[in-house]
């Protein structure tokens, strides 16, 4: 066959896909490459092709246009309980594990499906966790999953699958949580939806950890055929950002032709029959792993018997605590290289250099020496509640945030993240209070009105929601596109638009 597009194009348009979206197209997956963008090229009506890859070569490239051309270049092929071997361990050795070492702390589990196309994976994980919701009454629990792939993401919002998304699980996983929605199409149960939160995230492009996203402070990351499509170095850099966001001791799932990665090479591999994991340790401990991780546990959860309807009901509201809103944390990723950190003035832009490496415990301690300095010194204080964020360890940062309100009361900023904070402790009334005393210091403060309005969306009161929106919007006619807002660390201006465009379509 003939080929459409000059291989000059052709080249050119796959280092911006690599560059904006980290998916590699060699010469030897062009003929590919050209057939998917005279896909979209049709069903997105440009004249031909040419006008379509001119469109996304012409820099930069349009949020929505990388948005809808992922719809054609990334494979969401997947089903329910694939490679089921991981499932059993999460449920039999991970989440037990997870459970024994927080009794008496912060009962939270927190589990990200980044990648997650049609959804098949982040529900496998819910039934999962529904199964255990005796052991896990009264635990906070979160599901995050993400995608690039508006299309994917929409279609795993609606629960709705044929047959073939179960061709590797047992008759009682269809029987037992889902209904018939029309001919050979099922519909996942209420209860289990509610259990998902959604988001569209680039793993290229946006940065995490990030408090306002709850990709901090993770337990376990599965990211399974995902990393096997990116260019190697776009890959490393995406395991380095996964392990800043996992506890330590958190887990990474991958899948089985992705394993022996050398960007995977900064987690302790952790061979189970017929699994390799990968696990984050603290200063690279090995002596934390799981007693007996070469059992395969007591029972196979293939066969295990339907068990009896309830919901899980965790403490804290399963509907999303904030909408697709990839905001930064402090400053980008931080490059690859162990280049040693630069003297700087201060204890204080010690810590923050730290944070930015994810080298939390040692930043710690440089904020504790500002603090020794100067014990009212906000900056400081605000720093050392973004770590104990990060790290999870939410009632420490709550108290960070108080002792930085109390040396400054008349600070928008701090009223905001501490908003933050207690929305990420499912203490919305008290969230509200906070933004609306930051509203009241800074009315022009975009991420208090942006985050009240989610607030308000969540308890259904759309009108209050909507004005909030609209107050972000036109303070964002402030800005130029490529401003960076205020409180975000490194957002900017038009992708917060493209949010608040996308939340208020769904309402």
């Amino acid at each position: 066959m003939k080929s459409i597009l000059a291989d000059t194009d052709l080249e050119k348009l796959s280092a911006i896909i690599a560059e904006q979206m980290g998916l590699l197209f060699p010469p030897s997956k062009w003929k590919t490459l050209e057939q998917s963008c005279c896909n979209a090229a049709r069903e997105l009506g440009f004249k031909d092709v040419q006008e379509c890859v001119s469109r996304f070569t012409s820099p930069p490239p349009s949020k929505e246009l990388i948005e809808a051309m992922a719809c054609y270049l990334t494979i969401g092929e997947t089903y329910f309980l694939r490679e089921v071997r991981c499932f059993e361990i999460l449920e039999q050795q991970i989440i037990p594990e997870i459970l024994k070492k927080r009794q008496g702390g912060e009962q939270r589990l927190r589990i990200w499906s980044a990648g997650c196309a049609t959804g098949e994976e982040p529900y496998s994980i819910a039934i999962l966790l529904h199964r255990m919701r005796d052991s896990l009454r009264g635990w906070d629990i979160s599901i995050l999953a993400t995608d690039i792939n508006p299309h994917a993401l929409r279609k795993a919002r609606e629960g709705i699958y044929t047959s073939w998304s179960f061709r590797a699980s047992p008759p009682w996983f269809k029987e037992s949580f889902f209904r018939q929605a029309g001919d050979k199409q099922y519909e996942l149960l209420p209860h289990i939806k509610e259990m998902v939160k959604f988001s569209n995230i680039n793993l290229v492009e946006d940065c995490f950890p990030s408090l306002v996203t709850d990709t901090n402070a993770i337990d376990v990351i599965f990211c399974r055929n995902v990393l096997m499509y990116f260019a190697p170095q776009l890959a490393a850099r995406v395991v380095e950002r996964f392990r800043r966001c996992l506890f330590d001791d958190g887990w990474l799932f991958v899948s089985p032709c992705e394993t022996s990665n050398p960007f995977l090479a900064e987690f302790d591999q952790v061979s189970f029959p017929d699994a390799i994991l990968y696990r984050k340790s603290n200063d690279r401990l090995r002596s934390n792993e799981p007693e007996n991780r070469e059992k395969s546990g007591p029972e196979n959860w293939r066969n295990h018997a339907p068990i009896q309807e309830n919901s899980l009901i965790p403490k804290a509201s399963p509907v999303p605590r904030f909408p697709h809103s990839p905001l930064q944390k402090l400053a980008p990723a931080p490059p690859l290289s162990d280049s040693p950190i630069q003297e700087v003035a201060s204890p204080y832009h010690k810590a923050l250099t730290l944070y930015e490496r994810g080298a939390y415990g040692e930043a710690v301690e440089m904020v504790t020496e500002q603090l020794l300095q100067d014990k009212n010194n906000t900056h400081a204080l605000a720093l050392l509640c973004r770590i104990h964020a990060n790290e999870g360890r939410l009632s420490e940062a709550l108290l960070a945030s108080d002792r930085a309100l109390a040396a400054d009361k008349l600070s928008a900023g701090l009223h905001y993240l501490r908003a933050v904070i207690l929305q990420e402790q499912g203490m919305d009334d008290e969230a509200v209070a906070s933004l609306k005393k930051a509203l009241y210091l800074d009315q022009d403060l975009v991420l208090a009105h942006f985050t009240l309005a989610n607030l308000e969306q969540r308890k259904g009161k759309i009108k209050e929601s909507q004005r909030h929106f609209n107050n972000a919007l036109s303070l964002l006619d402030r800005y130029r596109p490529d401003d960076v807002i205020p409180e975000s660390d490194g957002m900017f201006a038009e992708r917060l638009k493209e949010i608040i465009r996308a939340s208020t379509a769904k309402m």
